[in-house]
């Protein structure tokens, strides 16, 4: 594990409501190494959003995290453990939220927000405006001084996004979570975003959470959450054009280029595969699910 720059597993998560639990995801674990990319993917309340909460030690407060074992590997080379990893956040741990313009303070400039939290990374006064420019620059305005001065209501969704990608880089970043982040962008914007992402944060390992399977294909490896089972996981190249597990394969149909075909509920019954309902190729030996390994390629099935 040399080369990696967090290692992340949990038992458990789980929701106490008012008279019951839920459980929120199970086991779940994984590795990002130096510059790689993961992007975890499902439908809505598969529970990758929730996982990324917990790394950042940001879970409501009715939502547990059981058997968490992390480390954090940050710049200067200091390695940080399990909670400790919660006190990197806003500066090892960078989130770049869903949209870009619902986070930012609408009665705020853009220079407001850049000058805060260069600020809070320790930029002296007398250089704000200099290098408040400088990450603007770098996150995709050929002229900053443009952009600098105008309100969020006055951006469109892809020039939030890179200003909230310039915010991020006003940190000592080694780990990018980004929640959605091409959400409401066309391809070429999204596809602008990946590419903006790798040369902002060259080294910075990068979670990206994500219903996009075209943005999904960019990254270097893929996990599958499916009501907080990991269906499947392993290179993404592997994953997305050669898929073992039924429920990644449903995924994938569900494409507009693939037909945008349907997996409807096929039976009342639940087993213990979390996609049994509505699997087409389910039958007895499903109450026995394995684990299946080839090489770096994980999955869930029979």
């Amino acid at each position: 594990m040399k080369n990696t720059v967090i290692s992340y597993y949990s038992e458990s998560i789980t929701a106490s409501l008012k008279n019951s639990s839920r459980l929120i995801t199970g086991r779940v674990g994984f590795t990002i190494k130096y510059g790689e990319k993961l992007s975890l993917i499902g439908e809505t309340g598969s529970g990758k959003t929730i996982t990324a909460l917990s790394i950042m030690g940001l879970l409501p407060q009715n939502v547990k995290c059981s058997g968490l074992e992390m480390t954090l590997k940050c710049g200067g080379g200091k390695t940080y453990r399990n909670e400790e990893v919660f006190k990197t956040v806003g500066s090892g741990i960078v989130y770049i939220p869903q949209n870009g313009l619902e986070s930012l303070d609408p009665s705020r400039r853009v220079r407001g927000h850049l000058y805060d939290t260069l600020k809070k990374n320790g930029c002296p006064k007398t250089e704000l405006g200099e290098r408040a420019l400088q990450m603007l620059r770098l996150s995709g305005f050929p002229q900053p001084e443009n952009i600098i001065d105008l309100y969020p209501f006055q951006l469109s969704g892809g020039m939030a996004q890179r200003v909230t990608i310039a915010l991020a880089m006003t940190g000592r970043e080694s780990l990018i979570i980004a929640d959605e982040p091409t959400n409401g962008l066309d391809r070429e914007n999204s596809d602008n975003f990946v590419r903006l992402l790798d040369s902002s944060f060259p080294q910075a390992a990068k979670l990206i959470i994500t219903h996009d399977m075209a943005l999904a294909a960019l990254t270097d490896s893929v996990l599958v959450l499916k009501n907080g089972t990991v269906m499947e996981k392993g290179p993404s190249k592997e994953v997305l054009e050669n898929p073992r597990c039924m429920y990644t394969k449903s995924l994938i149909s569900a494409l507009v280029k693939n037909g945008m075909k349907e997996t409807p509920v096929l039976r009342g019954e639940n087993g213990s595969c979390p996609f049994y309902s509505r699997c087409p190729s389910a039958c007895e030996k499903c109450s026995s699910v394995t684990v299946k390994t080839a090489g770096e390629h994980v999955w869930r099935c029979i």
